[in-house]
């Protein structure tokens, strides 16, 4: 008995050895079977199959992630490219191309700019959502650099993206450009949401406070839940 355990337990090891990498990376979102949960250093995508772009990206956001000194600071070199375990669904370099849309970061590569890995994973399309320039240089890139001046100033923020709706597509793919891109930062020592919707649309209005909206109706709208920062799907 003692022989055929330890066989048992030589055959189970080397099946746990073999499995798939992306089995501890991707995992399916119950009620939702056309969207993965992809997991990486600093940020968990919720995929759509369907659409193309994440629905919803969140992280923390930490003082260390963002202050580090100016000689250890990763160099942003625009590597997008497909996610290596779940790249079928991720070759999409070519949509955006010609598109007219930038590829718009959810988390965005200056938040990454202290770790090598997280900049890299960061440039996975699985991260990216079509965004007009003028909003993704715009109001979205103000709004990013506020959240790294709150990461800094409380040392710890929780961060929630997310996209409503359907705009338009780009590129043989079809991939989805949404209505809407929202954003939601809750901070822990005060216990606080801040949260903003934005149309994924041209403009040149850097006006922050206008775009500012309830938490009651990001979770209505996106079909989002949130408890203490932590966002799911509904």
């Amino acid at each position: 008995m003692k022989k055929l355990l330890s066989v048992y337990r030589i055959l189970l090891l080397a099946l746990l050895l073999s499995a798939p990498v992306y089995a501890q990376h991707i995992s399916d979102v119950a009620g939702h079977p056309n969207i993965k949960k992809l997991k990486y250093q600093y940020y968990t995508s919720y995929f759509s199959t369907q659409k193309h772009i994440p629905i919803l990206v969140t992280y923390k956001l930490t003082r260390s992630m963002v202050a580090c000194s100016a000689e250890n600071r990763i160099k942003r070199r625009n590597n997008f490219r497909s996610d290596p375990e779940f790249k079928e669904e991720t070759v999409l370099q070519k949509d955006y191309t010609h598109s007219g849309y930038d590829r718009g970061h959810n988390m965005s590569a200056a938040d990454n700019a202290c770790d090598s890995t997280g900049m890299r994973e960061c440039f996975y399309f699985s991260n990216i959502t079509p965004q007009p320039h003028s909003f993704n240089a715009g109001v979205w890139e103000q709004l990013e650099k506020q959240e790294r001046t709150e990461a800094i100033y409380y040392e710890t923020i929780i961060v929630s993206i997310g996209s409503i709706g359907t705009e338009n597509t780009i590129g043989v793919d079809e991939v989805v450009v949404p209505k809407w891109m929202w954003k939601v930062i809750f901070i822990p020592d005060m216990g606080e949401y801040e949260c903003y919707i934005f149309p994924d649309a041209d403009g040149d209005d850097d006006v922050l406070d206008k775009y500012q909206t309830t938490l009651k109706y990001i979770e209505k709208e996106a079909g989002v839940r949130f408890h203490q920062g932590a966002a799911r799907l509904n």
